[in-house]
């Protein structure tokens, strides 16, 4: 991924990666320390951890919404997020 273009166009994450590259690249220090937020949203573009993680946590929640509310007999639906919009 050198020039960044493939099959389909420019990465989603190649502007991230140029970021990082060129704050690694110009950064003085051995340590690069001062590259640690575009390496981490590079990252994040490649592997969306963050975003998985806040998903889990609003799933864990309303779980424990439906839960609650299952328990005292009032309506709670959880609305999937997936396509088709179908509760489960």
């Amino acid at each position: 991924m050198a020039s960044g273009i493939g099959y389909r166009g420019t990465n989603r994450c190649f502007p991230f990666w140029e970021d990082f590259q060129q704050c690694y690249f110009s950064s003085k220090l051995a340590s690069r320390s001062d590259c640690v937020a575009p390496r981490d949203d590079y990252l994040e573009c490649l592997h969306h951890f963050k975003e998985i993680a806040r998903v889990r946590t609003i799933q864990a929640v309303e779980r424990d919404n439906y839960m609650k509310e299952k328990a005292k007999g009032t309506g709670h639906k959880i609305i999937s997020l997936e396509s088709g919009g179908g509760s489960s």
